[in-house]
């Protein structure tokens, strides 16, 4: 390090001399270079990369023909200190205070290269594995303002915007995202999940109605509009897009569990509606005719085969939603249990004891 020192002085002294001595700024740059990355103190190695940055900037806006070599010396600067934060970044595994160390080597690789997305991107990340998923957020900015595409770049950030109050601006981010990656389908359910905990529901609907509009044949516009126009009750409305998605896609797992799930719910939906009139009919028969007592006994009848009906609708998709699953190896206890629920509501009991196991009831005694 003094010959370092002792060469930085000299150089020093030629530019207090000549401010302008574009070779003595280029030389000084290389000089700093190679004593930052001989330093072991974080904190002094990225002042002398900061001071590195600023002389090789001076030199080549003074001799725009220095401009090759600098780029150069910048370019194994970049590398090296990207290196460095891989190498922290990894040793983290072991010392979570490592994380940190990788973080401040990438914010200084960008400070290096500020117009290269990976290394905020990189700095971000390092934060999020050392707690500290405050800190990453102006760094994943940065990664976008810089061009970086990655899905779970938005994805992040924006999760971060909606843990720290910031709710506007994560949904404005996940909306971009949206329009970005439409057949995302993590990108697409968050923006869901962010409208709906926003308390926007008219505006995702709108959104994907808007959505479906467009694109008739994006299979997941169809299934996320079906699935929240079945969590507003709107289950006729939802049946269709989800149909819809299966015709799209015949292997489309979710759609078909939804569509069962959406005719289950217009099934209860049904069932709540025999219960209230039963109810009613319980509290008022001694006031009524027998003709009424008919009439209402009449019109419980036909809700009663109605549910039953839509009930058996279920049963197709949630069959073909079981197989799919078991087919990836995938959990099927949750479609397990709703075809449990249709075949008892149809009075299919050989079949419901089929599923009991899958279903997780064979040693509750249901």
């Amino acid at each position: 390090n003094q010959d370092y020192d002792r060469a930085i002085k000299n150089l020093e002294t030629a530019l207090e001399k000549d401010s302008t001595n574009s070779e003595a700024l280029e030389l000084k740059g290389r000089v700093l270079q190679q004593k930052a990355f001989s330093t072991m103190d974080q904190a002094e190695h990225i002042d002398l990369i900061h001071q590195m940055v600023e002389a090789f900037t001076a030199a080549k806006n003074i001799d725009p023909l220095l401009n090759e070599t600098v780029a150069m010396s910048m370019a194994y600067a970049h590398r090296d200190e990207f290196n460095l934060g891989i190498q922290a970044f990894n040793r983290g595994q072991n010392n979570d205070s490592e994380f940190v160390v990788a973080a401040r080597y990438f914010h200084t690789a960008g400070d290096i290269y500020p117009d290269s997305s990976d290394a905020y991107a990189n700095e971000a990340v390092a934060y999020m594995n050392a707690n500290q998923p405050e800190d990453a957020i102006v760094p994943y900015e940065m990664a976008l303002e810089r061009g970086d595409s990655a899905p779970t770049t938005y994805q992040q950030l924006a999760s971060l915007y909606l843990t720290y109050d910031r709710q506007e601006e994560g949904i404005a981010l996940l909306e971009d995202a949206a329009n970005q990656f439409p057949e995302n389908a993590d990108v697409q359910t968050e923006l869901l999940n962010a409208y709906q905990a926003s308390g926007q529901i008219d505006k995702a609907l709108e959104s994907y109605k808007t959505a479906v509009d467009r694109e008739p044949d994006n299979k997941l516009f169809r299934f996320n509009y079906g699935t929240l126009l079945t969590e507003t009750e709107n289950y006729e409305a939802a049946v269709a897009q989800l149909v819809k998605a299966t015709e799209l896609d015949s292997l489309y797992t979710n759609a078909f569990y939804n569509l069962g799930a959406a005719y289950i719910n217009m099934a209860v939906d049904v069932n709540d509606q025999v219960r209230v009139l039963d109810e009613a009919l319980s509290a008022e028969r001694g006031d009524l005719s027998r003709d009424q007592i008919s009439e209402r006994e009449a019109a419980i009848n036909v809700l009663v085969d109605k549910r039953r009906a839509i009930f058996g609708l279920a049963i197709a998709p949630l069959e073909t939603a079981k197989s799919l699953f078991e087919s990836a190896g995938e959990d099927a206890t949750g479609v397990c249990m709703a075809l449990y629920q249709s075949y008892v509501q149809i009075n299919e009991l050989d079949k419901a004891r089929s599923v009991e196991e899958c279903a997780g009831y064979s040693d509750t005694g249901e």
